[in-house]
Order: C-alpha cells, then sequence, then structure tokens
C-alpha cells in the first residue's frame, strides 16, 4: 500500500511538518518560527493565528518540497505543545485573546488561593483539600503549568468573554485542538493525551470533571469534544488543499515521543532531553496515582481491532450485518511522567550568560578537558527545582569551587546536573512502578552529547539507546496515523526504530554512590538554607 503522512508538528518556538512514506521514512521538512511575547513578568503569549499560518504554510512548502501532490497523502498526524490554551469565536474562527502558553505563571497566586481555600474546607467538612481532588481525578498537580487556570484567567478578566461563554458563543482547547478546528473549518475536538494535561479531565471515568470545570469556573459547553487518540478528527476543509485530507492522528508532543521510541509494554520509558527534561513510563492499562510527586498521565487511547467472523474487517461486518463476536474497545495506555525544567537551557546558560562557549555544541568538548568535576555541583534551579522536589523556592547555585576550578569543571558539572535530575525523576518513578526498568530510550538535541548519555547509563546503571532518527515527537504521531490508516503495520513499526548507539554502564558501584552523595548533599544544603 502506497501512500504518504503529513505530520504537523507544533512547538513552542516553531512549526514543523514532516513526510513520512510508506516504510515511516522521513522524506521532507519544512520548519518556521513561531514569537513568544513576555508582555509581563510571568506572561508568556503567542499570536494564535501565527501558529495557525505558519502550520499551515509548512504543510503545504513539505509537500512541495517533496515533488507531491496532496492526492499523495494519505491522513494527517498532530503533535502539539501540551496546555498552552486558545480561546476562539465560535463563529468567525478568529482568537479571543493570545494563545497562553505551558511557560505562563500568571496564574501562580490563583492556584494558591485555591489550594488554601480547598484546604480550609476541608478542616471543616473533612472534604479533600483541592490539590488531592486534583491529583485524583486527573492525576496532575494543582499547578500553573497546566490549562485548567489558563481558561479561568481569560475568563475572570475578561468579563465579556464570560458573558460570552455563558451563552455557547465561544471554543476554548489546546493547540491541537485549535489547528484540527482551522484545518477542518469547525470541528471542535481534542485528543484524549491533551485533555489529560488541562487538570479539568477525568482520566479514571474518561470524560470532563463536572466538580473540577465547577471548582475552576469553566461552563463545560466552551470545551471541546474528546477523542480516542486514532480517532476520526475530521477531513480538511474544501479548498485547503487538492483533496479533503483525514485528520487521523493526535498525540501531545510527550506522549508521541513515547509512542515513536516504541515504548508499547509497560515498564518501558524514554527522556527526551531538550530545553526541560520530559521522562514519561509506560504502566499499563491501569491509571496508578503517583505517591513520590510524579505525575499520572495518559499516554494515549486506541481502537482495539474488534475480533470478527470470516476474516473480514469491522467495516464490513456493520455493512453486512452479521454478528460482531466481540466489539471494538478503546484501549487506554497510561505514564507516570516527571519534568526537569533545566537541561539543555543550563547549556544556553552558560553560553549566553557566561559567554563559557560561543555554541552549545561546543559544552562537551570543554567538559572534556578534565577528568571529573572533582567536587564542583551545579544546582540548576533557575525557576525552582521540578519533580520530584517541586519547590519553586530554591535558587540556582554553583558549590565545591576551588582555586583550582575552571570553566571545564563547570561545564562538566553542568553536564551532570542533567543525568542527576533524570536519575532523581526515575528513582520516584521505580518506586511508584511495580515494573523495573531494563533500559531508557532517549532523544532531543542533549541526547547527542556522548559525554552525557554516558554519564546518564552510569548513574542509572542500565543501558542508554540513541535511535538513528532523532525527530521521534513527529514520528510517534505519524506511526499511529499509519497503523490507523492500514499504512503501517506493527513490523513497520519495529523496523523504523534503529539504535545508533548503546551506552552501557561502565561506574562501579563505589564511584556511582560518590558521585550521588555529592549531589544529595548540593540539594540538602538548598533545602536547609531557606
Amino acid at each position: 500500500m502506497a501512500g504518504y503522512i503529513l505530520a504537523l508538528d507544533q512547538g513552542t518556538t516553531s512549526s514543523r511538518a514532516i513526510l513520512y512514506d510508506d516504510h515511516a521514512r522521513p522524506i521532507k521538512m519544512a520548519q518556521q518560527p513561531t514569537t513568544l511575547q513576555t508582555p509581563k513578568a510571568g506572561f508568556v503569549e503567542q499570536d494564535a493565528q501565527q501558529i495557525w499560518q505558519t502550520q499551515i504554510s509548512c504543510a503545504h512548502d513539505v509537500i512541495n518540497q517533496a515533488g507531491l501532490l496532496a492526492t499523495d497523502v494519505t491522513s494527517i498526524a498532530i503533535t502539539n505543545q501540551r496546555e498552552s490554551i486558545v480561546m476562539w469565536d465560535k463563529q468567525t474562527g478568529k482568537p479571543l485573546a493570545p494563545a497562553i502558553i505551558w511557560q505562563d505563571r500568571r496564574t501562580a497566586d490563583y492556584c494558591k488561593t485555591l489550594a488554601a481555600e480547598g484546604a480550609s474546607s476541608m478542616m471543616n467538612d473533612s472534604h479533600d483539600d483541592v490539590a488531592s481532588e486534583v491529583q485524583r481525578i486527573t492525576g496532575l498537580r494543582l499547578d500553573p503549568y497546566f490549562s485548567a487556570s489558563k481558561i479561568a484567567w481569560l475568563l475572570e478578566n475578561n468579563p465579556k468573554l464570560s458573558v460570552r461563554a455563558s451563552r455557547g458563543e465561544i471554543a476554548v482547547g489546546t493547540i491541537d485542538s485549535w489547528l484540527i478546528y482551522k484545518l477542518t473549518g469547525g470541528e471542535h475536538v481534542i485528543d484524549v493525551t491533551n485533555a489529560s494535561r488541562t487538570l479539568l479531565y477525568d482520566i479514571h471515568k474518561l470524560a470532563w470533571s463536572d466538580e473540577l470545570c465547577a471548582r475552576f469556573a469553566i461552563p463545560m459547553n466552551i470545551l471541546p469534544k474528546v477523542l480516542p487518540s486514532d480517532g476520526d478528527f475530521g477531513k480538511t476543509k474544501k479548498g485547503l488543499f487538492a483533496k479533503q485530507i483525514p485528520i487521523q492522528a493526535v498525540l501531545g508532543d510527550q506522549q508521541a515521543a513515547l509512542f515513536g521510541q516504541g515504548c508499547l509494554d509497560a515498564g518501558m520509558a524514554k527522556n527526551t532531553y531538550g530545553t526541560g527534561c520530559f521522562m514519561l513510563m509506560n504502566i499499563g492499562q491501569k491509571p496508578r496515582l503517583s505517591e513520590h510527586k510524579l505525575l499520572t498521565t495518559i499516554a494515549w487511547q486506541r481502537k482495539s481491532t474488534p475480533t470478527c467472523p470470516d476474516n473480514l474487517s469491522f467495516d464490513q461486518i456493520v455493512q453486512s450485518g452479521k454478528r460482531i463476536l466481540q466489539p471494538p474497545k478503546k484501549e487506554v495506555t497510561y505514564a507516570l511522567e516527571g519534568s526537569v525544567f533545566m537541561a539543555g537551557a543550563i547549556v544556553q546558560w552558560l553560553r549566553d550568560n557566561l559567554g563559557m562557549i560561543q555554541k552549545s555544541s561546543e559544552i562537551e568538548e570543554l567538559a572534556l578537558q578534565v577528568d571529573s568535576s572533582e567536587d564542583v555541583v551545579l544546582l540548576p534551579a533557575f525557576t525552582g527545582l521540578g519533580a520530584p522536589y517541586w519547590r519553586s523556592d530554591i535558587s540556582a547555585s554553583i558549590t565545591g569551587m576551588s582555586r583550582g576550578t575552571t570553566k571545564a569543571h563547570i561545564a562538566r558539572a553542568a553536564l551532570e546536573a542533567v543525568a542527576y535530575q533524570t536519575y532523581d525523576v526515575l528513582i520516584a518513578m521505580q518506586k511508584d512502578s511495580p515494573h523495573p526498568l531494563t533500559e531508557l530510550r532517549v532523544d532531543g538535541g542533549a541526547a547527542n552529547n556522548d559525554l552525557l548519555m554516558q554519564f546518564q547509563a552510569d548513574l542509572l546503571d542500565v543501558p542508554v539507546l540513541r535511535p538513528r532518527d532523532t525527530e521521534i515527537t513527529a514520528k510517534g504521531a505519524a506511526l499511529l496515523a499509519g497503523l490507523k490508516t492500514g499504512l503501517y503495520d506493527e513490523a513497520t513499526m519495529q523496523a523504523s526504530w534503529q539504535v545508533d548507539r548503546i551506552f552501557e554502564p561502565k561506574m562501579s558501584s563505589d564511584i556511582r554512590e560518590q558521585h550521588l552523595d555529592k549531589w544529595q548533599r548540593a540539594i540538602d544544603r538548598a533545602l536547609t538554607s531557606l
């Protein structure tokens, strides 16, 4: 079966489109930057129209670059920055405010107030406090990072929007919803993985939560319909391409990376080394709430193939009127997630703020000038510490320096800090999950740093596997679309993941403990100094 999958990858700083052939190989990519705006301290916004225009432009560009026609494209897959939201007019399709991006912290006080009010009511009524209620229903934390408080802020600070919302005149959604609405000319839907990042979705009942929508004062009529990750999201509207192309797979970016890394079995995990680090572990088909300050999220929801007589397809059975032995199920896979705020951003800081290197790629060569960071520890809490500490009040520091300390020692300590933070997240995951980790699959820009990957394998004491194709996010969405359409099968998916290098642990247990002890002392100093 010949054909191509058009994967749209809408990220925080750029929009991309990648075409995959019938063997799941990328053949062309188009990319355009998007602009982040910070009008006030804590505010991070984007122009929703720019998001759409850059994304559709990339889609047309990549088809033209490949010398193909839209008629050659089997289906569209979408992966996107998560938690960011857009609010628009249902009739005109025009944005009613700038998109509020996942990095935005404007609702920090709102979340603190909500948590304090909930704690007070719990003392009086013996109900869950809000933070516990949020985790119990959504698997997440009460934090400005997620979508709910962003939506609440827009409604609270724009009285006209609140009135229009009550009349059902506006729509809100994450970036996948916005792109689907624009692509189809009116479909207001959302993929289940993105819904699970809003702080409004019940990951057990697989439905919007009445309690949390009421808690955040968000009318349910403005929320999109939730579909499985390989659901039928509609077709592109007439005139957008030479034919109407179905949208058949949508995944949030980190879930797409988990799928693209082939982590389909419980216990398999991936870590994306980007600006921050996002580690996800497949925990199977039952949600397990973290007891160690991690997130529980939906990895994906797929429609399983029904058992049908006479080897006929499900559609053929429906048309013939024959009995279906087993109706199709919508199987849900869950994941534990840990977020590290500063990873590649540490290297950017050394480059831009300290001028220690000219290009980020120079960090490895500089770090290799010394055999050890000695006693130097860089604690990268520039925006506090993420999982499993969740301490926004801790500041960054460099400790253990002496007269003999050079910038090479600091560079090596910076790379080690990325690996240390990942170790902390993984240990928390191992405590929460009954499945022992046997390997870690990696992607992202910093995954190309051999020194960092070897140190990571040494700390974790498991092999670290780096694939040849590091554009894993778009590929994950494309693979899901290909499986849905029949363009790919499981063999195609397995063949598409090829290892570039395996980093085997080499460090002795004594040396490993010395490194971890050094890191833990730095953490303890930061915690006790407050």
